[in-house]
């Protein structure tokens, strides 16, 4: 089995079995294993700005995630997913710190399961406001 491999790039930069890869990964999380009745696929993956950042083994996506402009002074992480397989092995943390040290200056947000929280913490995230509902499961927004 080869080394885990961490990987950036915007959507036009990606070839098809990369962004089949990428999208994969997110329906196999948000839809099949949370049950989420929304669409994943919300145009934001598209914009000038996103970037994706990945985990792969082997061409094997392990770990995604979208980060996108809020604002001039804002970024937000978004579809942070980890394979079932792969998760508790500091994979998605290693995209989290390289999603901070992108953002630099600016705000850094992130919705994350309030059973997540502490794990965020780690990275020098804070509560930025109170529990909220989101596809039956109770999230908090959190900011770096």
């Amino acid at each position: 089995m080869g080394k885990v491999s961490y990987r950036y790039a915007h959507i036009e930069d990606l070839d098809a079995p990369t962004i089949y890869a990428l999208l994969r990964l997110r329906q196999e999380v948000f839809i099949v294993e949370w049950g989420s009745s929304h669409l994943d696929i919300d145009g934001r993956d598209t914009e000038p700005s996103s970037v994706h950042l990945w985990a792969e083994r082997d061409g094997d996506v392990l770990a995604a995630v979208r980060v996108v402009q809020e604002s001039d002074d804002t970024l937000r992480i978004e579809r942070l997913a980890t394979r079932f397989g792969a998760r508790g092995r500091g994979i998605a943390g290693r995209l989290l710190d390289y999603a901070v040290k992108m953002a630099g200056e600016r705000r850094l947000l992130i919705d994350v399961p309030t059973a997540l929280e502490p794990w965020a913490e780690r990275f020098g995230f804070v509560r930025a406001g109170d529990p909220f509902i989101a596809e039956g499961v109770q999230q908090v927004t959190m900011t770096h």
